[in-house]
């Protein structure tokens, strides 16, 4: 399948850039209304081929094979629930986001920037506000936590774990890895800011 061959290629590249050290971060990508694609548990992330995914429905359950899907999927299936046009989800431990998340409490405005506008914004006037969640091994506390949030604030385009690392997602992999690439960004542009400024 072209697009789960796209994925494994960004995903590559994601490790490559040190975004995915040891087995950490997890990806998805929506097949149809029943069917998820994830990445599996503990596995390298720079030798993953499209053979290594698990294929669930969206309670969980395996699908097809015996491989055991990420621990955090029940995050991933969330999304997919809360969000309808998400059909590709990216979790990374890049240092910016990890660093970040353990400065800030509960969440990241940003504000000014021109690169907001590939997250949809018409001007550079507009807001994205990240939220940050408390990280657990409890996953379906944090699912529930997820899903009030994005109830709350439907057009929320990511978040932030806790010493963890951050959500994003698109309608295809290509948006998923544009607005991950513009996030890892701005959160570099607020890391120096803060550096300066001495906060």
């Amino acid at each position: 399948m072209e697009a789960l061959r796209e994925l494994v290629e960004v995903i590559r590249d994601l490790y490559l850039r040190g975004w995915l050290p040891a087995t950490s971060g997890n990806f998805s990508l929506r097949m149809d209304e029943d069917s998820v694609f994830i990445t599996p548990s503990g596995k390298h992330k720079g030798k993953l081929t499209e053979r290594d995914f698990a294929l669930v429905d969206l309670e969980g359950n395996l699908k097809d094979g015996q491989k055991k899907p990420s621990a955090e999927t029940l995050l991933h299936l969330t999304i997919y629930s809360m969000v309808p046009s998400a059909k590709c989800v990216m979790h990374v431990h890049s240092p910016n986001a990890t660093v970040i998340s353990r400065l800030v409490n509960d969440k990241i405005p940003l504000k000014g920037y021109e690169l907001l506008k590939a997250f949809g914004l018409d001007t550079h006037e507009g807001e994205v506000v990240i939220p940050i969640f408390e990280n657990s091994q409890d996953m379906p506390f944090l699912a529930r936590k997820l899903k009030d949030y994005l109830f709350e604030h439907p057009d929320t385009v990511g978040f932030l774990l806790k010493s963890h690392g951050v959500y994003i997602w698109g309608e295809q992999v290509s948006q998923a890895l544009m607005r991950l690439e513009a996030l890892e960004f701005l959160f570099e542009c607020e890391l120096k800011l803060a550096i300066i400024s001495g906060k």
